[in-house]
């Protein structure tokens, strides 16, 4: 291991030791913040409700004399309104948690537990409508307005204490106000010299408010003083007050320890669902009130009206203020991260060389994910939870994995790895071809997949004709000394002696072969020549003893064998007519050269004659004399059975040449004495023609007188 490695994982312990020995266990310490909001909202409900009724026995029947015939009553009319209403109430809420773990990377256990506080619901109203005498002239209760009429209107104020906003635990709650007692209307109905007969009307009013919710929600928010922003969350409190939420607080690691830390609460819009009613009576009474000094002499007093109003839905919202408290001041973290290279229990990796192996780590932070670095053996160093690395050579590795979260704080794990040798990748090339005796290029390769290993590489070629192995390298030249396929392999080893093998076909051919004919191009009929040849292969090689067969028109020739010059030749006498013929040399093939023709042309030519005088010169007036001409080829051959043509003068006559080429023949001379031209003439006819050439003998003869 190398100096510097040691020093690292020196460095990874003492820090390891340092981690240990200041991460003491906190002392728990329960703690209580209370933040406390205030509510409030109005409404304008516009209720109305009837509270009317009369009192007959407020006049009793005697007083007909003064007011009239029939039956009188005192009674009221009249409607009364909820105009507005005014709602204040409050929460606490205490906050709960173990400042132990008010630090970076812990999650802080926080209960939230609401109260609901007293509240106040203040409403204004009025009553209005007329009061007075009624009159039924039969003496019934059919009471109908009789003279004038008293106008009525009252303001009112109900206070309802101590109604808190209710959670769904307690819904529906119904608050009630105090009763508002007022007098509506008083009429003198008689009076004498010693008192006088007053009825009074009386109302006395309540307010029921009934509310009901699905319960209180509060917007929480924690800020640690120096951080960029804050956690969010919507509260919804239910049950029945004090109800508990859980409020869990993760505190991460990247939020700056020695800060203070904030608990932020914001009320959100209460809006439960409310209805109103009316509740009360209707009293009558009538009194004598003494003209003189004395206290109202009571005649008679009764409710006469129980008023029970429908109830009626009205919406009020009440917004909320907000309010915080600071928890105390974040701690930094103290937990090392957990390191886990992976690798199974035994933390051991295996593999190949040249192969990347994946490697994995399980570790963790109370800080999140922390960041990994793995070093390994061969100087190779890696990030992240799974990186790759590749070991060039086999055997066994070691490394040492570093595991360390945002504070700064580290774990190491060491682990190791089974790197196993592979065998050279090995390719002998693509099948090839070649002729016989040519050089082949046998270019092998090998590739080992660890790159240590490539430079140790040995190689061998077997070429499959039986010629010696080459070990000279991956790449050689070799010829093979006949046609044939040749499977020729290829073997690449390491240095651990694992090997390989491919194999390649080397297609051996026979050489092509080239005919240049080089033989007479022009010959005489019946007269001796000669057919030539050469061989020469396709790399320009001279080719011997090697027979050349010829044909002259499609007809055999003759052969020959070629000689040391690649030459063969034959002599040939042409026994066919004149002309342009055409001419081949043929070589038939073997086991080295391939089959091949060569074409050409000759040009025969009429064979030269002569013919040659051999009779008399001499003679006179019809006596006979002999005529005679022998007829020969140019070589000197005499040609029987031809015909002579003979001419004196203007005597003709022919003759037949024998097998010594002579013709003879007599003629009697018919013409006056003088001298006259003497020809011999052998003109070819028949199959003559087109093989010799036509000849003639003239001179000169004498006819005279003795």
């Amino acid at each position: 291991m190398s100096r510097h490695r040691r020093q690292r994982l020196a460095a990874l312990a003492g820090a390891f030791l340092i981690a240990v020995s200041t991460a003491g266990t906190a002392v728990a310490a329960a703690q209580t913040r209370t933040i406390g909001l205030a509510y409030a909202g109005d409404a304008a409900p516009a209720y109305a409700f009837d509270v009317k009724g009369y009192c007959d026995a407020c006049i009793p029947d005697a007083f007909q004399v003064i007011l009239g015939r029939g039956s009188w009553a005192y009674g009221a009319t009249t409607t009364a309104t909820v105009d507005d209403i005014h709602w204040a109430a409050g929460t606490s809420t205490a906050l709960l948690y173990d400042d132990a773990l008010l630090r970076q990377g812990q999650t802080l256990g926080l209960s939230d537990v609401l109260t609901t506080t007293g509240g106040t619901i203040v409403a204004h109203g009025t009553l209005k409508g007329a009061a007075g005498l009624i009159n039924d002239p039969t003496g019934g209760s059919n009471f109908g307005p009789s003279g004038t009429s008293q106008n009525i209107d009252r303001t009112a104020t109900w206070t309802i204490t101590g109604c808190a906003m209710p959670l769904p635990g307690e819904s529906p709650r119904t608050c009630v106000s105090n009763t508002q007692d007022m007098e509506l209307a008083s009429r003198a109905i008689a009076s004498n010299l010693v008192a006088t007969l007053k009825a009074v009307l009386s109302v006395q009013l309540r307010l029921e408010i009934q509310v009901s919710s699905d319960g209180i929600i509060v917007a929480r928010s924690l800020t640690v003083v120096g951080d960029s922003g804050s956690q969010d969350r919507t509260m919804t409190f239910v049950g029945s007050s004090p109800s508990t939420l859980a409020d869990p607080i993760a505190l991460s690691c990247t939020q700056p320890s020695g800060s203070d830390v904030a608990y932020a609460l914001t009320a959100q819009s209460y809006a439960p669902v409310t209805e109103i009613a009316g509740r009360g009576t209707l009293h009558a009474e009538a009194v004598l009130v003494p003209l003189l000094i004395g206290p109202d002499i009571p005649v008679f007093g009764d409710d006469i009206t129980s008023i029970v109003a429908p109830s009626s839905a009205f919406g009020i919202t009440l917004d909320g203020n907000g309010g915080a408290a600071t928890l105390g001041v974040l701690a930094k973290n103290n937990i090392p991260p957990v390191a886990d290279s992976g690798g199974g229990g035994g933390h051991a990796y295996i593999g190949d060389q040249g192969t990347p192996i994946t490697f994995n780590s399980a570790s963790t932070s109370v800080c999140g994910p922390p960041s990994i670095r793995w070093d390994f053996s061969d100087g190779g160093v890696a990030f992240g939870d799974h990186p790759q690395h590749t070991f060039q050579g086999s055997g066994v590795y070691s490394g040492l994995m570093t595991a360390t979260d945002i504070t700064g704080l580290t774990a190491t794990q060491a682990f190791s790895i089974g790197v196993a040798n592979l065998a050279p990748v090995v390719d002998a090339g693509q099948d090839t071809s070649a002729a016989w005796g040519r050089p082949v290029a046998f270019n092998g390769q090998a590739v080992d997949p660890g790159k240590d290993d490539q430079s140790t590489l040995t190689y061998v070629w077997r070429f499959g004709d039986g010629t010696p192995s080459a070990t000279s390298g991956p790449s050689v030249i070799h010829a093979y000394a006949t046609p044939a396929t040749y499977h020729a392999m290829f073997t690449a080893c390491d240095r651990n002696g694992l090997c390989e093998s491919d194999t390649r076909d080397v297609v051996v051919r026979a050489r092509d072969i080239s005919v240049g004919n080089l033989g007479d191009t022009a010959a005489t009929y019946d007269t001796g020549a000669h057919l030539q040849a050469s061989l020469v292969d396709e790399f320009g090689q001279i080719v011997n003893g090697r027979t050349v067969t010829f044909t002259v028109d499609g007809n055999a020739a003759g052969s020959a064998v070629t000689n040391s010059s690649g030459l063969g030749s034959t002599a040939w006498t042409p026994a066919i007519a004149a002309g342009l013929y055409a001419t081949s040399a043929t070589f038939a093939g073997d086991t080295l050269y391939t089959s091949t023709t060569g074409s050409g042309s000759v040009s025969i030519a009429r064979k030269a004659t002569t013919t040659t005088y051999t009779g008399t010169l001499t003679g006179g007036a019809n006596k006979t004399i002999t005529l005679s001409a022998v007829l020969v080829d140019a070589t000197g051959t005499p040609l029987g059975g031809r015909t002579i043509a003979f001419k004196l003068g203007a005597q003709t006559t022919t003759a037949i040449t024998g097998p010594s080429g002579v013709a003879s023949i007599q003629l009697k001379l018919a013409q006056k004495n003088g001298t006259y031209p003497l020809a011999a003439t052998w003109t070819p006819v028949g199959a003559d023609a087109v093989r010799y050439l036509g000849s003639a003998a003239s001179a000169s003869f004498k006819l005279q007188a003795k």
